[in-house]
């Protein structure tokens, strides 16, 4: 009898025999336990009768701890004597068997067979409650507060600097995630994985922090040096960056103006010398600081912090002296912005010296304002306003005919004084002038061919 040969059809045909016969082999085995892949809150029960899988869950009740994983590498427990968990999931574990089909066990491979968030345990509230309360994460000493990524000067330009997470829980969620998770017999809850924690708005990757950077880059380009006398003062990014300042949205900036107009302020503050301190080498080489007086340098304040605008605004780059809407007559020169030419009144002494290019040049005695108030001459640094060969000087009381008349303070000023017969030691302190610098006619006469319009006066007692 010939054999009849068996074709790829037959071979098919045993394959398939085959599978369904293991198929149904492990079909059986798995009706005894759960499906394999079952996982009940994680724990795999895979082959495990409901017995078996209860026993498990028990046991793990009688010493139940439930460990709380946080950020910055912090962990908390809650101890099993605070959580008192009772196992009360017989009825769930069994519902999962029942409702599994063993024909269907292929599911179990493919993942389909895992059931969380199942209630295990119950719990004592009032002793877990209390236990919560006290855990270190809801400590408000030791929080650390969100802090969104932003843009940060460092090294000449912005750089963006990176977010800080914080560890600000969601309290209502977290307690949610971690009562579930006793109730489930979890034994340990990751706080950052199951969403707990509050988070930055905006990281070190946001758009629109990057765009933020580049902006606040791109306004770094100009500065203004300033050089006057021996000084020399940038204003530039390492300064004028502090005045950008970053919105509440932290998405945009402005300009400080205030910050802005007070740094131009400090800087006429501490260059101005018109109404200050002055440093003086006195004839006799002592060395004095004379306050006040209308001579010296002064800063316009409107035209500076209208250039440092437009330096921001466009990013020029230039050097020059400030704005002056005073002027002396040199800058860091002899006895500072006073120079070598000027005149010294010396009032203690009742004599008046003028100085050209550093030599005294003339001196002569003089009369000054009476030692009353009102009357006495005033101290500090004036100049020369202007010189009038003849005037009447009016005042309460007194019109007085002069020459010579050179003006210094406001209506004091050198004058020839005519109708005094004698001038110097102490006949000013009770019979002084109104303020002037009374001096005899030959000499008004001689310093006023001296002095020129500008030139410093310096008076002192």
């Amino acid at each position: 009898m010939k054999t009849k040969k068996l074709t790829w059809k037959h071979y098919v045909g045993i394959v398939i025999v085959a599978v369904l016969v293991i198929y149904c082999l492990l079909a059986v085995y798995n009706s005894k336990g759960f499906v394999q892949g079952t996982k009940i809150n994680g724990i795999d029960v895979s082959g495990k009768t409901v017995q078996q899988a209860t026993a498990i869950f028990q046991k793990k009740a009688d010493d139940y701890n439930l460990t709380l994983k946080e950020r910055k590498n912090q962990k908390e427990v809650i101890q099993s004597d605070q959580i008192k968990a009772k196992f009360e999931g017989a009825k769930n574990i069994q519902k999962i068997k029942n409702g599994q089909n063993a024909f269907l066990w292929i599911k179990g491979i493919l993942g389909a067979e895992k059931y969380n968030h199942i209630t295990m345990f119950s719990y004592d509230k009032t002793s877990f409650e209390e236990a919560y309360k006290k855990l270190g994460c809801f400590d408000k000493k030791h929080i650390v507060k969100i802090v969104d990524a932003r843009p940060v000067y460092k090294d000449g330009k912005y750089v963006i600097q990176k977010e800080e997470k914080g560890t600000e829980l969601n309290e209502a969620r977290t307690l949610q995630q971690v009562t579930q998770a006793i109730k489930s017999g979890i034994s340990t809850i990751d706080l950052e994985k199951a969403g707990c924690y509050y988070n930055p708005k905006y990281t070190s990757d946001s758009k629109k922090i990057k765009d933020l950077a580049n902006k606040m880059n791109g306004i770094l380009k100009g500065s203004i040096t300033y050089e006057f006398g021996k000084q020399k003062v940038v204003l530039n990014k390492d300064i004028y960056n502090k005045w950008l300042k970053i919105s509440k949205d932290g998405t945009s900036y402005s300009i400080d103006e205030n910050a802005m107009e007070n740094w131009v302020l400090k800087f006429m503050y501490k260059y101005n010398t018109q109404y200050g301190w002055h440093k003086f080498k006195t004839h006799d080489g002592r060395k004095k600081k004379i306050y006040g007086g209308t001579y010296g340098w002064r800063m316009n304040k409107d035209k500076e912090l209208a250039s440092v605008k437009k330096m921001l605004k466009e990013g020029t780059v230039e050097t020059r002296q400030p704005y002056w809407r005073e002027k002396g007559r040199v800058y860091d020169g002899i006895n500072g912005d006073i120079g070598d030419t000027y005149v010294e009144v010396d009032i203690g002494a009742q004599t008046v010296y003028y100085y050209k290019k550093g030599k005294l040049k003339y001196t002569t005695s003089c009369v000054t304002g009476m030692m009353t108030a009102g009357r006495k001459t005033p101290e500090g640094v004036s100049y020369i306003l202007y010189k009038q060969p003849k005037a009447t000087l009016n005042g309460q009381g007194y019109s007085s005919p002069v020459q010579y008349w050179m003006p210094f303070n406001g209506n004091v000023g050198f004058h020839s004084a005519p109708w005094r017969s004698s001038f110097g030691g102490s006949e000013y302190i009770s019979g002084g002038s109104h303020g002037c610098v009374n001096l005899p006619v030959s000499s008004a006469a001689a310093l006023y061919k001296l002095v020129s319009k500008g030139d410093p006066v310096v008076t002192y007692y």
